[in-house]
């Protein structure tokens, strides 16, 4: 009982910070979400006009599709990229796992923009890639949509964000028991059947873990499309730093945030629940794993 108390006293000022630091402001962002503006000034009685605003407006709700769409899309490529790394990482290497492991994160150590950057150097009109194309005779001319494009925008997000997805995938491959592949094949199961029927359920709670992580912060990536992306930079993250900015709209950017918190909570309600009913995902629950 003595212990419980105490646990519970430490407890308070984690809860506290967090109330404080994360939900406050966030509880704030909501109530001036109804809001509205009129010149520069924030009128402060309750409307849903905002909200109402967002559903009408193709725009908005093109940026918010196109966010979640990029989202999507790097989280399926860093998927393909990062499965059979982690597979091999955590089933092939023995001595050098650890040294593997912290290579693969040493870009995170770096600053966003020291690798925005380096990305430009790459490949830039007159960046190392094109120079090599064209040192080589593939092409005449700089290749202008290696840079300032979609393709350099996703290229670089798949770069920046595929360590996260590698280390949840690595975590439920170390948890992988290889008995029962190795049942599996006893039982006449071939490669491609041991995959699908015991391999891919088993790990797909880390290959969901990653890919939501790797979902939120490509959807919250604002240096990323700004500095790569060129005329195709323009996202709802810096829509909504426009309105909280030089448009002095915060009931509306508040607006924008709080729909993209719920789409959020929702893909995080239904990946918990597939992860629940999941074979891992019941044994931990069980206290089995």
């Amino acid at each position: 009982m003595k212990r419980i108390t105490i646990g519970n006293a430490l407890s308070v000022p984690v809860f506290a910070a967090v109330a404080a630091l994360c939900i406050a402001p966030l509880a704030i962002l909501f109530a001036y979400s109804f809001f509205s503006v009129s010149f520069v000034a924030i009128i402060k009685d309750p409307t849903f006009k905002n909200y109402a605003r967002i559903a009408g407006s193709s725009t908005y709700r093109w940026l918010i599709f196109k966010a979640f769409l990029s989202g999507a899309g790097i989280a399926a490529i860093t998927a393909i990229i990062g499965y059979p790394v982690a597979w091999f990482i955590a089933k092939r290497v023995t001595i050098y796992k650890s040294a593997l492991l912290t290579l693969l994160l040493v870009p995170l150590y770096t600053g966003d923009l020291v690798r925005i950057f380096a990305w430009r150097v790459l490949l830039g009109a007159e960046g190392v890639l094109n120079s090599l194309l064209m040192w080589i005779g593939l092409v005449d001319k700089p290749i202008d949509a290696l840079l300032f494009s979609p393709l350099a925008t996703h290229i670089v997000l798949a770069y920046n964000y595929l360590p996260f997805m590698v280390i949840g995938l690595w975590l439920a491959f170390e948890a992988l028991d290889d008995r029962l592949l190795e049942a599996a094949q006893d039982l006449g199961a071939g490669s491609r059947s041991a995959f699908v029927r015991v391999t891919l359920p088993l790990t797909m709670p880390g290959l969901i873990a990653g890919a939501l992580m790797v979902f939120v912060m490509v959807v919250g990536d604002y240096l990323t499309p700004q500095l790569v992306g060129g005329a195709s930079g323009i996202t709802i993250i810096s829509a909504i730093n426009d309105l909280f900015g030089t448009a002095f709209d915060w009931p509306l950017g508040s607006a924008i945030a709080w729909t993209m918190l719920a789409i959020l909570a929702l893909f995080f309600a239904l990946a918990a629940i597939v992860i629940s009913r999941s074979t891992l995902g019941k044994a931990m629950a069980g206290g089995e794993a």
